[in-house]
């Protein structure tokens, strides 16, 4: 018995032609090429996986989703990434009430975004939805400086340590030269 093979019209054919000539991500262009192989070029499917580097079985649901939903289903936006609960600019707005208060000086946790978060939101998120948000937002930590701004400079830490190098105390023992040092053992480097 012998295999049913995919009847493509040649409105159909054109059609992935005229889209396979325009400029595709790679992914997409992977499928028309596919799409092409078979409809145009009459290949099985398990010779489009080899050429394509698909699977034949990811050849056919291929084929299979052009048959049904047309061009838009192969070359159209299947998954929207940006599954948020707030658009931008509520984020944006949503934010401002933060950075009023960090402009002011006091210390924002990311806990309180958090909470202001789900009572905005009106459910539970997870704590890196929060991260994720600031990140998008080009928030950061900021970390205390690395110098105190009345820190002396390094010059003036160079003179000190010139002027104050001997120091007279005559209360305070010479250092002993290295000879029987109890604990030691009979060898002793002298």
């Amino acid at each position: 018995m012998g295999r049913k093979s995919a009847q493509f019209s040649e409105a159909a054919q054109a059609e992935i032609l005229a889209e396979q000539k325009k400029k595709q991500p790679p992914h997409i262009y992977r499928r028309l090429l596919a799409l092409k192989l078979k409809a145009v070029d009459g290949m099985l499917s398990k010779e489009v996986g080899t050429i394509t580097g698909l699977h034949e079985t990811s050849v056919n649901r291929i084929v299979s989703r052009y048959q049904k939903e047309g061009i838009e289903a192969i070359v159209g936006v299947r998954h929207h990434h940006e599954h948020r609960y707030m658009s931008r600019q509520e984020e944006e707005n949503f934010l401002r009430q933060f950075q009023v208060r960090s402009e002011a000086g006091q210390i924002i946790e990311t806990r309180e975004i958090h909470l202001a978060y789900e009572k905005a939101v009106g459910h539970q998120v997870t704590r890196n939805m929060i991260y994720y948000l600031l990140r998008r937002h080009k928030w950061r930590k900021v970390v205390p400086r690395s110098r105190h701004e009345k820190k002396a400079s390094p010059e003036a830490i160079e003179a000190y340590k010139k002027n104050h190098s001997i120091c007279e105390n005559p209360e305070k023992e010479p250092a002993k030269a290295s000879g029987d040092v109890p604990g030691r053992g009979w060898v002793r480097a002298d």
